[in-house]
């Protein structure tokens, strides 16, 4: 039905690795143009939208779309076999997905597919921010790990001129701003003064996806999801995050 061959294998690692810390199973959907995976957590807090296009395999072959229901630790762990000279294989097999690693020697392996009920997705395509950001990913975990020394969760404000994320605790708190003309603020675009909390142990997650692209872009409202927009070469892995309601 499909088969397909990565030489660069780290492109899909590195992308699996990290919709794996956030959830635990997914359907994807082999369509004739790439993969595409939408799927949320279980405690709907995050929501993950990942494509990897047809044009980042060196051979792409799919006679039919199809959908395929997979343990995304189970897949890692053979992903993460390979090494940095081996060509990766994938077809389906009977109820399996088969997975053959060529390079000094040919290797096979396979795993289940899984019968998975496709929950009710949020609608975040329907999401309307009024303020978004573009910046080094390298910043924002830089800003993520220092929230993460003060408190569980981190406010992101953004302003005409600046970006802001601040965490407080008892008695400290972090602070990183970024204004308009620094190099690592790409963009900044605001309709209006925005400003929402996230809880820090899903962004430490979510940041893992700097292995995918060197910049983020990040759309957001007041007490309203923030999404997390991750571009590499024929990649992309976006994340939509719920906000916490506010301490303040």
């Amino acid at each position: 039905m499909f088969n397909l061959t990565l030489n660069n294998v780290k492109i899909l690692k590195d992308s699996i690795e990290t919709i794996s810390q956030i959830i635990d199973e997914g359907i994807f959907k082999i369509k004739r143009d790439g993969i595409e995976l939408l799927a949320t957590d279980r405690a709907m807090v995050a929501v993950v939208d990942f494509r990897i296009d047809a044009s980042a395999f060196d051979e792409y072959k799919c006679e039919k779309e199809t959908e395929i229901g997979l343990n995304m630790l189970n897949f890692l762990a053979l992903l993460k076999r390979a090494g940095s000279e081996d060509k990766l294989k994938m077809n389906l097999g009977d109820n399996r997905l088969n997975i053959t690693l060529e390079g000094r020697s040919i290797r096979n392996f396979s795993i289940p597919l899984l019968n998975i009920n496709s929950d009710e997705i949020p609608p975040v395509n329907q999401l309307d921010f009024n303020a978004s950001a573009e910046l080094s990913t390298a910043i924002l975990d830089q800003g993520i790990s220092d929230a993460d020394i003060i408190a569980d969760s981190v406010i992101i404000e953004l302003l005409p001129e600046q970006l802001k994320m601040l965490a407080t605790g008892d008695t400290s708190k972090s602070e990183l701003i970024l204004s308009k003309g620094n190099s690592a603020l790409i963009n900044l675009d605001v309709k209006d003064n925005v400003k929402s909390r996230y809880p820090l142990d899903y962004l430490k997650k979510i940041i893992k996806a700097s292995r995918i692209a060197d910049t983020v872009k990040i759309s957001l409202g007041t007490d309203y999801p923030m999404k997390l927009e991750f571009k590499g070469d024929n990649v992309s892995l976006n994340m939509v995050l719920a906000p916490r309601v506010s301490e303040e």
